[in-house]
């Protein structure tokens, strides 16, 4: 087989098996990217963050390998995994007592209010003071 029909094969094996490993694991790349891209924190006390920091890319595709029963199932399970790691994870920890002195102007300029920053060192906004 010539290297250009091997290719091909692949190709065409990526396009219209979703079961394949070629596709399987472009779906692993693609978690590995959105995952580096948001740095979900093992620690967060958001339950759905601390889910997908505590499991390998390959361990999340192949939680949702096994719960498809068909390639617009996983295609979309995977879509959706992707959407949520990128609502969840890599929310910018604030703390509160860097932020205590800074001026209004400040404040506005990073789009964080008085009453914002008030939520902050109650535990509200951003997960709390504590949440670096």
């Amino acid at each position: 087989m010539e290297r250009g029909e091997m290719v091909a094969g692949l190709a065409e094996q990526f396009m219209t098996n979703w079961t394949s490993d070629v596709f399987r694991d472009r779906c692993v790349a693609q978690i590995d990217t959105v995952r580096s891209e948001t740095h979900p924190n093992i620690d967060s006390e958001d339950k759905v963050e601390k889910f997908l920091a505590s499991h390998s890319s390959k361990e999340l595709e192949e939680f949702i390998f096994s719960k498809s029963k068909t390639r617009e199932d996983y295609v979309s399970l995977i879509a959706e995994m992707l959407m949520m790691l990128r609502q969840h994870a890599g929310k910018p920890s604030v703390n509160a007592s860097v932020l205590e002195g800074a001026s209004p102007e400040v404040l506005e300029a990073a789009g964080i209010s008085r009453n914002g920053l008030d939520q902050i060192d109650r535990g509200g906004a951003n997960g709390g003071a504590g949440h670096q």
